[in-house]
């Protein structure tokens, strides 16, 4: 085969796997979505019989999540373990990607406190790894590939366990490397743009709301400092409260099913009395403006505690999950609050600058963090949320260069 045909085919097939990717992406994020608050608004609605239903769906889902994790294991694995698997030995393990996703969404669909896109993050990484082994696969056998039927072809490409070759750094070719870097990122545009176009055809809520308009002016910017120190306590406070969490529930390690019944009970607590801080609180964030708005600042600081401690006890008990937007979630809250102490500047300013400085301390990132919580203002509020992201980089650096 000519190498023209060989890359065509790459090509080719390269799409359809990123496709599929994020056609499986697509799937989790709309059961996800729509069975989990689908569920909820029943059981919600259901006055007569409300805490003795959904104390029932808790423990309901207490058990299966932690009848799962005791036959498979610590799962989902979420996109840190997964990347740091794959600095490690340069190759995932992606064989348990399904069952990672299915925990996953039942740990969702029962209303645990965390989000999807760290699992979800997590599969991705595993099924470009897949798919990788799949393109390998086709290169090391070429000949014999072309020579099969279509059909066979087909199974060939989609056989979840055989037809692979996995990564080999010893038949690495270095003078390729950048070609493949510009492959796989063309094969990352075509699954998220795969991902994107499913989304918009089905109607799906985008995950970006926003937080209102601005008419900040540079007068505003002598707050600028102490709402950045107001956002670094803020995220230092949580991380001593982070540790003490894993210390008061580090017991029961070996026992998953009481450790997510525990779990569930808290669930059981949220929902039923304060059921919009239930999930992740990225479907609730657009909301926040309008119905957290007028709320008094300790109700909101309640607000924002609730939201983290209910954040920790799912991490601990085996309702595994992202926690970029609860963080988010609290951390905008927190900006909502403390613009009522300050009646006289703008709101917008404000929420930016504390949620951006609080989360980024929190997520250890924060020019990303910056960057996507940017999404949720106007454009006008960008200066502000990079400026605070940048002086935080420059922290942490300094941090880093003293110890």
């Amino acid at each position: 085969m000519s190498k023209l045909a060989l890359s065509i085919r790459i090509a080719i097939y390269g799409i359809f796997l990123s496709t599929l990717i994020g056609a499986i992406s697509f799937s989790f994020i709309y059961l996800e979505s729509n069975v989990s608050h689908h569920l909820w608004h029943l059981l919600l609605n259901n006055q007569t019989f409300k805490p003795f239903i959904i104390l029932l769906y808790c423990l309901l889902g207490g058990l299966i999540v932690g009848s799962l994790r005791a036959r498979w294991g610590d799962y989902p694995q979420t996109a840190h373990q997964i990347i740091h698997q794959l600095k490690a030995q340069q190759t995932v393990n992606y064989r348990p990607v399904f069952k990672s996703l299915t925990v996953a969404l039942l740990i969702l669909i029962f209303g645990a406190g965390v989000g999807p896109e760290a699992a979800l993050l997590g599969a991705i990484v595993m099924l470009s790894v897949w798919q990788a082994d799949k393109l390998r696969y086709l290169v090391y056998h070429q000949e014999s590939f072309v020579a099969l039927r279509p059909l066979q072809r087909l199974k060939h490409m989609l056989h979840p366990t055989r037809y692979l070759s996995t990564y080999d750094p010893n038949f690495a070719n270095k003078k390729l490397v950048l070609i493949k870097k510009f492959i796989i990122f063309l094969f990352i545009i075509n699954g998220l743009l795969a991902f994107i176009s499913l989304m918009k055809r089905t109607n799906q809520p985008s995950f970006i709301s926003n937080m209102g308009q601005t008419q900040w002016q540079l007068t505003d910017l002598w707050l600028f400092f102490p709402l950045i120190v107001l956002g670094i306590l803020a995220g230092k406070l949580y991380h001593l409260f982070q540790k003490k969490m894993a210390t008061w529930l580090s017991f029961w390690p070996d026992q998953p099913i009481k450790k997510a019944l525990l779990g569930s009970l808290a669930i059981f607590i949220i929902g039923t009395f304060t059921p919009n801080l239930l999930f992740s609180g990225q479907v609730t964030l657009g909301t926040v403006p309008t119905e957290f708005g007028q709320f008094s600042v300790l109700q909101l600081l309640l607000v924002v505690s609730l939201k983290l401690i209910f954040l920790q006890i799912c991490l601990h008990t085996g309702w595994i999950g992202g926690d970029i937007f609860p963080i988010v979630f609290s951390a905008i809250i927190l900006g909502f609050g403390t613009s009522q102490l300050l009646p006289n500047v703008d709101t917008t300013f404000i929420v930016a600058t504390v949620a951006t400085a609080m989360a980024g301390s929190i997520l250890n990132s924060p020019l990303g963090v910056a960057i996507f919580i940017s999404l949720f203002f106007p454009v006008q509020i960008l200066p502000v949320t990079l400026l605070t992201g940048l002086l935080l980089q420059v922290i942490q650096n300094k941090r880093k260069q003293i110890e």
